[in-house]
């Protein structure tokens, strides 16, 4: 999912963009051009958050192809807050470890002047 997110952010963009022009419930699909940037293992999980951490039994995850999974979903909201929690958590964990990463002092090497001898070479 991480492999490119701005094409996925401009997606969520547009999908607010008409819940927030609209004054009805939209009910439209989820498009399947977001599946490239969720793995069966994020749509699982999707589908756990969904339905309080339990898969509903009437639902066989393993016989269905992706594309099934997110009409499961059926709401691009639930793969906004999913996504943007994840971004978030991404961010929050960078944060700590800049954190926690010391910044090392570059080492300075001692320089011992030297000095001229009368030929013009330099000596010890």
């Amino acid at each position: 999912m991480e492999s490119n997110k701005r094409p996925l952010m401009k997606h969520f963009a547009s999908v607010l963009r008409k819940r927030a022009l609209t004054t009805t419930e939209i009910n439209e699909e989820i498009s399947t051009q977001v599946l490239p940037y969720f793995s069966r293992k994020d749509l699982i999980q999707i589908i756990k958050e969904k339905y309080d951490g339990a898969i509903p039994k009437q639902h066989d995850l393993m016989e269905l192809e992706n594309a099934d999974l997110l009409n499961i979903i059926g709401d691009d909201m639930y793969l906004i807050a999913y996504t943007t929690q994840k971004w978030s958590r991404a961010v929050e964990s960078s944060e700590v470890s800049k954190k926690e990463t010391p910044v090392k002092e570059p080492v300075q090497k001692k320089v011992t002047p030297q000095k001229a001898t009368t030929n013009g070479k330099k000596g010890k």
